[in-house]
C-alpha cells in the first residue's frame, strides 16, 4: 500500500487511495476527503459554541479514523479544547492517530489518545461536545452519548445510510428507526428528520431533551448538531413536535391531520414518526456564518441554508418542481424564479429543484397571470 502526504485545512495527514477502494467496517475508514465538509462545519460549530458558552470544552471524537478531525480542532480552534478524548476501536487507526500528530507537532498534555469501543468509553466519563461519526448508521451509539455528554453539551451525529432514512428503503426505516418511510418528492428532508427524531426519542429514555441546532444533507450524508437539555419544557417541546405525517404519493401533498388528499380525494399515506419542528437555532445559524474556517464548498451549502431552509424553517418538507410538474401534467417547467416569486417560496439544499412554500404550488397558474 502506497502513502502520501496530504492536507486538509491547517492538517497533514498520511493518506493512502487504497482506504477509498477497500472502503468498509472491516477495513476501517481511516479518511474520506469528500467528507471535509463534514469536519468544516465541526470547527465552525465548536467554535461558535464555545463562545456563546464561554467556556473550554472537554471533547470526545468517538470514532476517529485517521484523527484529521481533532487534529483540525487542535490546530485550529485549540482556544475551545480543555481536554479532548482521539478514540477509535480499530487498532491500525490507532497507529495513523498516533503517526499524524507527531506529523503535525502536536504534543500537548490534554490529549489522550484511546482504542476502546466507544459505547463503553463514553460511559465512563462526561464530555461537552461529542462526535459520533460511524461508517452508517448510528444505531446503537445516541443513548451512551446522552448519557456521556454534560447538561447543555452538544452532540454531533453523522448518517450515511441515507436509503433507511429517507424511507426508500422501507423496510430498513422501520427496523432502524421504527418509522413508517416510502420514496416521496421530499425524501432527503424526511430523512434528516426521521435522523432527528430518532435521536430525539433515544434521549427520551432518559428524561432528556437533544434540540437540533443545525442540520444539513450532503453528499450521501447527514450531520445534525444538537444541544442536551434536562429541562421539562424543552423535553416537552421536542416531544410534542414528533409526529406522524400525511402524504398523498400522486399529487405530492402533505399534512399533519389530513387524511384525505384536498387536491385528488385519494386516501393519503401515513408516514413517520418524524420530526418536524425547527432543525435551526437563530442564535447558533447567525452565529455559525461569520467563522472564518469554512472551505468554499461548505460555505455554499451554508449559504443555501441561511437563504432558503432557514427562512422557512417551521416548513418541514420541501416540493421538488420536477415532480410536481410531470403529476399536474404541466409539459415545460416554469422558470424557477417565477415560481419562488408566484409562490412566496425560497430554494432548498437539498437539490436544485426543491424549494419550500407555505403554500402547494398549482404550477399552470403561472400561465394564467
Amino acid at each position: 500500500m502506497e502513502f502520501t502526504i496530504i492536507s486538509e485545512g491547517s492538517a497533514k495527514i498520511i493518506y493512502s487511495e487504497e482506504w477509498l477502494k477497500k472502503l468498509s467496517r472491516r477495513v476501517g475508514v481511516f479518511y474520506n476527503p469528500k467528507m471535509r465538509i463534514n469536519r468544516d462545519f465541526t470547527i465552525a460549530a465548536l467554535k461558535t459554541y464555545s463562545d456563546i458558552y464561554r467556556k473550554r470544552l472537554t471533547i470526545l471524537d468517538a470514532m476517529a479514523g485517521s484523527g484529521i478531525r481533532s487534529i483540525r480542532i487542535l490546530l485550529e480552534i485549540p482556544e475551545v479544547i480543555e481536554r479532548i478524548v482521539i478514540n477509535d476501536i480499530n487498532n491500525n487507526a490507532i497507529y495513523f492517530i498516533k503517526k499524524n500528530l507527531e506529523l503535525n507537532r502536536i504534543y500537548f498534555e490534554n490529549i489522550n489518545v484511546s482504542n476502546e469501543d466507544c459505547r463503553i468509553l463514553m460511559l465512563k466519563n462526561k464530555y461537552d461536545y461529542i462526535d459520533i461519526d460511524p461508517f452508517g448508521s448510528p444505531v446503537g451509539f445516541i443513548q451512551p452519548a446522552v448519557l456521556s455528554l454534560r447538561n447543555r453539551g452538544m452532540l454531533g451525529v453523522t448518517a450515511t445510510d441515507i436509503s433507511a432514512l429517507s424511507g426508500v428503503r422501507s423496510k430498513a426505516c422501520y427496523r432502524k428507526y421504527s418509522c413508517l418511510g416510502i420514496r416521496t418528492d421530499f425524501y432527503l428532508e424526511f430523512g434528516l428528520r426521521t435522523l432527528a427524531k430518532y435521536v430525539i426519542e433515544e434521549a427520551l429514555r432518559f428524561d432528556a431533551a437533544m434540540i437540533p441546532i443545525f442540520g444539513y444533507y450532503y453528499l450521501h450524508h447527514y450531520r445534525i448538531f444538537f444541544i442536551k437539555s434536562k429541562k421539562s419544557k424543552d423535553v416537552n417541546f421536542v416531544m410534542g413536535n414528533i409526529k406522524h405525517i400525511y402524504y398523498c404519493p400522486a399529487c405530492h401533498y402533505k399534512s399533519v391531520d389530513e387524511k384525505i388528499c384536498p387536491l385528488c380525494k385519494k386516501q393519503m399515506k401515513m408516514l413517520g414518526p418524524i420530526y418536524i419542528g425547527p432543525l435551526y437555532d437563530n442564535l447558533f445559524v447567525n452565529s455559525i456564518v461569520r467563522c472564518r474556517s469554512l472551505h468554499k464548498e461548505s460555505h455554499d451549502v451554508l449559504l443555501k441554508i441561511l437563504n432558503g431552509d432557514f427562512k422557512y424553517k417551521d416548513v418541514w418538507y420541501y416540493y421538488n418542481i420536477s415532480l410536481l410538474a410531470k403529476s399536474q401534467k404541466v409539459p415545460n417547467i416554469p422558470k424557477i424564479e417565477r415560481i419562488l416569486e408566484q409562490f412566496n417560496a425560497v430554494r432548498t439544499h437539498f437539490g436544485p429543484l426543491t424549494i419550500k412554500s407555505r403554500e402547494y404550488p398549482i404550477l399552470k397558474d403561472i400561465f394564467t397571470t
